[in-house]
């Protein structure tokens, strides 16, 4: 014990307290299948539908009970989900049949097979205009399905890796993320044809439009980081830092943030839409993917590919947090280090501080439990 005598001497002193006020709130992580991906939510009958890639089906989760209560077999690795409230219909794109499952959201029985291209990884909707976006991507192309005959009205030439797709409808364009390409085409909503490209970061997988401020938000999955996007110049203005290998993101309702979830990191970044600032991380299961928002309740629905579940959220900022509080330095910060002897745990021997005087160290504070 008297070696550590002089450890008991360092001044106690104010040292590096971090104030954190809590971010979020978990509500629930519920277990869906393998691989799940694409997220949608039904309104009326407050349910979320979960594309399970792995399992070839389609997971039926009671948000008020907060549990599965069915699974429905569609197409082989379906990846992307949307609802249509008008149709009452489910429609997961299903990458290894090549097709688009129609699922009755009433009977939750198969109504209908679309073929469409090359494994097709991506949906877009626009319930205005009925029409189904799907991103086929080792054919490097668009289907453009009507959502009430069911019937592919246009087969649109993007690029390869053509997958996530969003719809600008105040400008009337389509944006087409092109994984392999890095690149996004434009199409134009009233005729289906292209009418623009631009690049953006490596291995682009996700998109989201800011259509009042005419900006579009690009994930870029390598490199990690997400493209402010300027859609009237089709240009990249800024880029944002996030988590480790980011592969989903949604704008949440009121357009003053973006989730984006972190496959990588096993969290989810929320992004001011305004400054492009990191507000926070939100920690959920692992491997991240399909991300959205209950229009409902606001909570946050995360489908985690690596876990099996979907993570419900609660995000409890109101804006942009401010910075966390620091106390004022320890009084040692600046001065010499004092002495001290400690046991080497590799050796048993008893070491010194000043076996290190004048030289240049790293210490690592390593917690063993």
């Amino acid at each position: 014990m008297a070696a550590a005598d002089p450890v008991d001497r360092f001044p106690v002193g104010a040292a590096c307290r971090i104030d954190v006020p809590a971010h979020s709130r978990t509500v629930a992580e519920i277990p869906v299948g393998l691989d799940p991906e694409g997220i949608a939510v039904d309104v009326r009958r407050r349910r979320a539908y979960v594309a399970c890639s792995r399992s070839d089906w389609v997971t039926v989760v009671d948000l008020e009970e907060l549990a599965p209560i069915a699974q429905v077999p569609v197409g082989a690795e379906p990846i992307d989900l949307v609802f249509d409230p008008p149709t009452d219909r489910i429609f997961t794109a299903d990458a290894h049949a090549d097709t688009v499952s129609v699922v009755n959201a009433g009977t939750l029985r198969l109504e209908a097979t679309i073929p469409v291209g090359g494994y097709p990884s991506g949906l877009g909707y626009d319930g205005v205009r009925r029409r189904l976006y799907v991103g086929n991507s080792l054919g490097g192309t668009m289907s453009v399905v009507d959502v009430d005959t069911l019937e592919t009205i246009a087969t649109v030439e993007a690029e390869i890796g053509a997958g996530a797709i969003e719809i600008d409808r105040e400008r009337r364009i389509v944006l087409c993320v092109n994984f392999i390409a890095a690149s996004v085409t434009l199409v134009n909503a009233d005729t289906n044809e292209p009418v623009g490209r631009f690049d953006v970061g490596t291995g682009a997988c996700a998109v989201g439009v800011v259509p009042e401020r005419g900006e579009a938000f690009v994930v870029n999955s390598v490199a990690g980081t997400v493209n402010r996007i300027d859609i009237e110049s089709a240009r990249v203005i800024e880029e944002l830092r996030v988590g480790e290998a980011p592969v989903g993101l949604t704008v949440a309702p009121a357009h003053d943030r973006i989730y984006v979830s972190n496959r990588g990191a096993g969290t989810v970044s929320v992004l001011g839409v305004a400054d492009g600032s990191e507000w926070t991380q939100i920690r959920v299961g692992e491997g991240p993917g399909g991300v959205t928002v209950d229009p409902v309740d606001g909570r946050l629905l995360v489908a985690d590919a690596g876990s099996g579940t979907l993570t419900i959220v609660e995000d409890m900022l109101a804006g942009r947090p401010p910075a966390p509080a620091l106390d004022e330095p320890s009084l040692l910060v600046g001065r010499p280090l004092p002495e001290f002897s400690l046991v080497d745990v590799a050796t048993g021997e008893l070491r010194s501080s000043r076996e290190w005087a004048e030289k240049r160290y790293i210490i690592n504070f390593f917690a063993s439990w």
